[in-house]
């Protein structure tokens, strides 16, 4: 009997067929190459508050410097003289007539302290007859202190003056001049460091025909400061 035929391979290298890659467990044990070595530099990522330098603990922080503090324009007022210049509004009453005169007041004051002036006044009125054909025409002035109570926006004040009268018309019962008292006061508004405006009024007493007389005027006008 013939022999069997046996073919014959040829011998099998397990080394061809085994996977020779590399096993990994994970995938952080993934190794990746390092182009620019970045790892040497790690140190610069971590951000320390040592690099930014700081003011010394020891040295006080600058500070801006303050701006000065405005003074109240309305306060305290440098100017010591006063002008006024208002328009006025007499009364008069009398036994012998009664006129309303409009006319204009005339002041001058000086400020030798905050609160207290010496002032100066003239008041000039006119009105229609009070006779026939006889105008009536009024002159009063006087002179005194003149005091302020308070620096701020309004200025209340009053002043005592003491002076003369000159009326026409005359009548047989007295001369055209007399003896005047002014009291009274008001208040300014101040708008500024030179001007304000003014409202007052007065009592007048005034003796003439032999008489007293109670009479009033209202002024309101402006006043300037120099």
């Amino acid at each position: 009997m013939p022999s069997p035929v046996v073919a014959l391979f040829p011998p099998t290298d397990a080394s061809l067929i085994a996977d020779e890659s590399p096993k990994y467990d994970s995938f952080n044990s993934l190794a990746v190459a390092d182009p620019g070595k970045l790892a040497a530099y790690s140190s610069l990522a971590t951000f320390s508050a040592d690099a930014v330098p700081s003011w010394p603990a020891s040295a006080p922080l600058p500070q801006p410097a303050p701006e000065p503090a405005p003074r109240p324009y309305y306060s305290e007022n440098p100017n010591q003289w006063q002008l006024g210049i208002a328009f006025a509004l007499v009364r008069f009453r009398s036994s012998v007539y009664y006129a309303s005169a409009p006319g204009f007041n005339t002041s001058l004051a000086y400020w030798w302290k905050e609160s207290l002036a010496i002032e100066g006044s003239i008041t000039t009125a006119f009105a229609p007859p009070v006779f026939e054909n006889e105008h009536f025409r009024y002159l009063g002035y006087g002179a005194g202190p003149k005091f302020s109570f308070g620096h701020g926006r309004f200025e209340p004040w009053a002043h005592a003056l003491v002076g003369g009268v000159h009326l026409i018309p005359q009548t047989a019962a007295s001369g055209k001049n007399g003896l005047e008292v002014t009291m009274g006061g008001g208040v300014d508004y101040v708008i500024n460091d030179v001007i304000s405006a003014k409202a007052g009024v007065d009592y007048l007493g005034t003796h003439m025909f032999g008489q007293w007389q109670s009479s009033a005027q209202v002024v309101a006008g402006f006043s300037f400061r120099f």
